[in-house]
């Protein structure tokens, strides 16, 4: 018998994930509708209910927030051309909306030495000392299948921790669980720009080549791509800063900008492991260049 909780949670996973691939070209709700398989009458209603934003409205979110990030990190891009890859129809419709969301023009936001934070966030201030130790290199990685668990209600640890639960279970069930399973976390928003409690993590482990996992587990592949990996051992208070050091020095120096795809975390030991609490991991963020 079908959980219902669980199939309607899928259905918008796979709107959302729908979403965020195709950003830069039209998207209406009738597509989105046969996405989630539904009429679009009873999608607009239930997408509504379960996100408190229509799917018009959780879509232009999205694209103005993927641009706040470009104007920051995609060094060799134009404001134009970067309305363009969010999938604005013209610079005059992007800059209207940008203006509206952010209280300030594009050009403004990019200039800006401390960005505007969203609504109950405050602007986080970056300093070195409190910068872990770091081990950088440039690397080609190669694609990933990945099962994952989805939380779309913000990078609060306790949510996160359930989404992991869920997802070891699951792969424990399955016997998936090998010295060969690796451990990643895709953070999609940033903090510092979408509001916290609707920025995206999804817990991930690897599965073997042909292994597609059911609701409520969702599958995706994960395109291998040249990555900046960073390795770093880190309290979770100094995520934020390494993020902030690898954004805003080690690549404006690198001749690299960031490719369109999410940075991920390859985890290498789990956090309650160590007596301080420290995370191991390696920090993707895919890269192209200038």
């Amino acid at each position: 018998m079908i959980n219902s909780r669980t199939e309607y949670k899928a259905r918008l996973d796979a709107v959302i994930m729908h979403m965020h691939d195709h950003l830069a070209g039209e998207i209406d709700l009738a597509e989105l509708a046969k996405v989630a398989g539904f009429s679009p009458f009873h999608f607009h209603r239930l997408f509504t209910s379960l996100t408190g934003e229509t799917p018009q409205q959780y879509l232009m979110r999205m694209r103005l927030e993927m641009a706040a990030n470009m104007l920051v990190k995609y060094f060799g891009y134009s404001i134009t051309e970067i309305a363009m890859r969010c999938g604005f129809s013209s610079p005059s419709t992007f800059a209207r909306a940008f203006k509206a969301h952010f209280g300030m023009s594009a050009k403004a936001y990019r200039d800006a030495e401390e960005k505007p934070a969203p609504a109950g966030v405050k602007p986080v201030s970056f300093s070195k000392d409190d910068l872990p130790s770091l081990k950088i290199e440039t690397k080609i990685v190669p694609d990933w299948n990945l099962a994952y668990v989805s939380n779309l209600n913000g990078y609060d640890l306790t949510l996160i921790c359930k989404a992991w639960n869920q997802l070891q279970r699951w792969a424990l069930s399955e016997g998936l669980l090998t010295e060969e399973t690796r451990a990643l976390g895709i953070s999609f928003d940033d903090p510092l720009i979408t509001e916290p409690k609707k920025c995206r993590y999804y817990a991930c482990l690897t599965i073997p080549e042909g292994f597609v996992p059911r609701p409520p587990i969702g599958f995706m592949k994960l395109a291998g791509s040249k990555c900046l990996v960073a390795h770093v051992s880190c309290l979770s208070r100094q995520i934020q800063t390494v993020y902030m050091y690898l954004y805003r020095d080690w690549l404006v120096e690198s001749g690299f900008q960031p490719d369109n795809l999410p940075p991920y975390e390859v985890y290498l030991n789990r956090p309650e492991d160590n007596p301080d609490g420290r995370l191991v991991m390696d920090i993707h963020i895919p890269i192209v260049p200038l």
